[in-house]
């Protein structure tokens, strides 16, 4: 007999513990059809869109991703950050051409989204790309132009701040100080409100900040880029409503490169920005008949299960809220690279992919097969052969950077796939150079939603009785994703492929072997664990679970292996505002992280601020789970293709994780505050930098699958320093001069080596770090030094100001 995912709690209540043992449980196949699905679009008519340039394809004039360009730079006292300027825009965006099965009338029209785009560029969906090198600092200014009122239905969840229109910019897998992370609560909105974290203005602005002429609908951010190359991406994280506005279109890509990666051309591989490098970002959605989006907002208890008892205690609140949160979305239609079923046309030579799960909730596998026919006037053309693999995948990179080693994939009908879960990426080699010329292939995908249970309601193609409005050459549909044609080459034959990846970079904390898993010798007395080369690290026993909100809805939550009082038996979940953060850690601690899936699902695990290491991972006896997971069968080993360094992490039910990370704050020119968040109640605490670690399932995130890293310690930054460090000023009239500190420590302090001490500072914030002078009108000519020290113990900084009146 099947067990609904939606009825293991009242199993689990019975056993004890807050889930049951989730490889006995089956999705139901009634849970969760939205009562509309996209309508029959016409598959692989359009080309993709690249990355960057408009070109013509075919004689048609192909839509491009607009790429930002710098409109200047940022200096910081003796260092400086190319700057972009990045709207934040409503716009409309042709996504398919439109053309119906033969015989009906097309509506579909441009779709309204919410996104980036660089100043000046036309606007299309996915815009605001960035590439940058490695240690080049980017600053950017983001304008929220946002209407008041979203396109999507919007659950607020409770929360007292209802705008609609509020944003933060998420750097994901950035390097990054907190202040510029976009953290949930970094969030702005056009008229100047703010969350408690949203303190970017006043530290990479303040001159202008002191000055209050910041314009109130922009945000600055800082990027210090000191990692290896890599594909990160940015997208918006304000709390609470991140997966609306990630649905809306709030997202982009940004590529970050090095010398590494540049001596890989020399082997073989496409450099980053070659024409043989492709960008495929992959998003599901649910289209209205006339284009516009369709994002599910009604909590349909005949198909997300019955209510429960609110796992937090207290009374059920009724009636639910209109419109409510749904536990996940699943779309009918996948997007590569912002348009519906496109084609791209390859020659039989060497290509890289470089793919990334932009999805809500969605997992993939995406593979290369061939099409039913050849002919691309036969219907055929437009649908898979699943076990007839074309092209292999030699994955050479994750989002962490390169991979040790890289890892084939062949495709075969019983080989292992490459998985991606919401927000991971995938780099691969792909040679088409055995395919016939005139192929025409199938870039497919068959993983399952919700992963690894699945639905047939949510596996869209033609024959699935559960679709019924999936057919042959048109959606939706959502395993064949992309369709390639293959063409004669042209141009100079690919060099040989001699591929020796780089290094790890940063070294790794452990060493690792491929299919050899890492059990850590864990001392739960003490709190630490040891590994081969890392001994007596900070442990900690972790949990993921599942129950029930203040309304009774299905909900997910990340706790600590301790009960917390008055919450339902077995249930270890915490909340991410009302409870204190538990994962307090110094800068520079090395952790050891042991982390229990209670849940059915796989979770995509996403950690700001730091990389981990995979060590491995163990079944264990969900039923009766009380702070120490009873291990059984053998240990795991991570993936091939989660060796080296990963910053989304999946963790499957039924099972423990073991990670290792060393937590490192960037090294910034400036001066970074801590956390008034966090010094509040619950946290209390002080000196802290405010990051978090959450689902990368978005409607998980949000309800309430997120809790608080804090990292205690100053940012290490460059040193204190002063800009402009001298000036010259005319004593016949008043001339201001504005000086502003980077770096050191706040607050600061300024004196005058002169016989009237202070005698021109007029105004000095002490803890952002601005003075202005002013010298009075008819004052005699001479120099005046001013000294400028910091609040380091127990040796402050000093720097000096130059100031000539002539």
């Amino acid at each position: 007999m099947k067990i609904t995912r939606r009825k293991f709690l009242k199993y689990s209540a019975i056993a004890g513990a807050a889930a049951v043992l989730p490889w006995k449980i089956a999705m139901r196949e009634a849970y969760a059809q939205y009562g509309i699905n996209s309508p029959n679009l016409q598959k692989f008519i359009q080309p993709l869109r690249s990355v960057g340039p408009a070109g013509v394809f075919n004689g048609t004039l192909q839509q491009s991703i607009p790429v930002g360009a710098s409109d200047g730079s940022r200096g910081w006292g003796a260092t400086t950050a190319t700057h972009y300027t990045m709207e934040i825009n409503q716009f409309t965006d042709q996504l398919h051409p439109g053309i119906g099965p033969a015989g009906t009338i097309a509506t579909w029209g441009a779709t309204t989204l919410w996104g980036y785009n660089p100043t000046g560029a036309t606007q299309r969906h996915l815009g605001g790309v960035i590439a940058t090198a490695r240690d080049a600092a980017v600053q950017i200014t983001f304008q929220n132009n946002l209407p008041p009122t979203h396109i999507l239905p919007l659950d607020t969840l409770g929360v007292p701040y209802p705008l609609q229109n509020r944003t933060a910019v998420h750097l994901h897998g950035g390097l990054v100080p907190w202040i510029s992370d976009g953290g949930p609560f970094d969030w702005w909105a056009p008229n100047g409100e703010h969350g408690l974290s949203f303190v970017n203005n006043q530290v990479l602005r303040p001159a202008e900040f002191v000055a209050g002429t910041i314009p109130a609908n922009e945000a600055e951010y800082y990027y210090p880029n000191g990692m290896s190359a890599r594909l990160v991406w940015y997208h918006d994280h304000a709390h609470d409503i991140t997966r609306n506005n990630a649905y809306a279109g709030i997202a982009t890509g940004y590529v970050i490169t090095d010398a590494a990666e540049a001596g890989l051309v020399a082997q073989g591989v496409p450099g980053p920005l070659d024409a043989k490098t492709f960008y495929l970002i992959f998003q599901d959605k649910v289209f209205n008949p006339d284009g516009s989006l369709f994002y599910a907002s009604i909590y349909n208890t005949a198909l997300f299960g019955p209510l429960g008892v609110p796992s937090f205690g207290g009374a059920r609140i009724t009636p639910l809220p209109n419109p409510s949160i749904v536990p996940e979305f699943f779309g009918d239609t996948i997007l590569v690279n912002g348009t519906a079923y496109p084609y791209m046309e390859v020659e039989p030579r060497r290509y890289r992919f470089r793919m990334l799960n932009a999805c809500n909730s969605r997992f993939l596998n995406p593979r290369l097969v061939y099409a039913k026919s050849n002919v691309l006037t036969n219907v055929n053309s437009t649908e898979p052969t699943a076990n007839a693999p074309a092209a292999s995948f030699l994955q050479i990179a994750t989002e962490g950077g390169f991979l040790p080693t890289p890892v084939l994939y062949d495709g075969k009908p019983n080989s292992p796939k490459i998985l991606m879960a919401p927000a991971e990426r995938a780099d691969v080699i792909v040679d088409f150079s055995k395919v016939p010329v005139n192929s025409v292939l199938i870039l497919y995908n068959d993983a399952p939603g919700p992963f690894p249970g699945g639905g047939s309601v949510f596996d869209y193609y033609p024959g699935n009785p559960k679709t019924p409005t999936s057919i042959p050459g048109f959606g939706p549909n959502s395993r064949t994703l992309l369709q390639l044609r293959v063409v004669p080459a042209t141009g100079t034959a690919d060099p040989p492929l001699t591929l020796a990846l780089p290094p790890l970079d940063p070294p790794a904390l452990v060493t690792q072997a491929p299919g050899v898993p890492i059990v850590p010798v864990i001392n739960r007395t003490t709190g630490t664990a040891s590994v081969p080369g890392v001994t007596n690290a900070t442990f900690r026993s972790l949990t993921l679970n599942e129950g029930f909100d203040q309304w009774g809805r299905l909900a997910q939550y990340i706790g600590t292996n301790t009960q917390v009082a008055g919450t339902a038996p077995g249930f270890f979940g915490r909340r991410y505002m009302e409870d204190a953060a538990t994962e307090v850690m110094n800068n520079g601690a090395t952790e050891i992280w042991e982390i229990a899936n209670l849940t059915a699902d796989t979770h995509p695990l996403h950690f700001h601020l730091v990389n981990v290491q995979v060590l491995a991972r163990q079944p264990f006896n969900v039923r009766g789970y009380a702070g120490v997971p009873n291990l059984r069968g053998k240990p795991v080993a991570p993936d091939p293709n989660e060796l080296g360094w990963k910053e989304t992490v999946r963790m499957n039910p039924g099972e423990v994780i073991w990670v290792i990370m060393k937590f490192e704050l960037p090294v910034v020119p400036f001066a970074v505050p801590p956390s008034q968040r966090l010094a509040q109640a619950p946290s209390n605490l002080a000196n802290a930098n405010e990051f978090v670690w959450h689902c990368h399932i978005l409607e998980h995130e949000e309800h309430d699958m997120m809790r608080p890293i804090a990292v205690l310690g100053d940012n290490p930054n460059t040193g204190l320093a002063v800009q402009p460090t001298t000036a010259t000023v005319t004593g016949a009239a008043s001339s201001p001069v504005t000086l502003t500190i980077f770096g050191g420590k706040p607050a600061y302090t300024i004196a005058a080596i002169d016989p009237n001490p202070n005698l021109y500072v007029t105004a000095f914030n002490a803890q952002v770090g601005v003075a202005t002078l002013t010298v009075p009108p008819g004052t005699a000519p001479g120099t005046v030094v001013y000294t400028i020290t910091d609040s380091a113990t127990p040796t402050p900084a000093s720097v000096q100001f130059t100031l000539t009146i002539v």
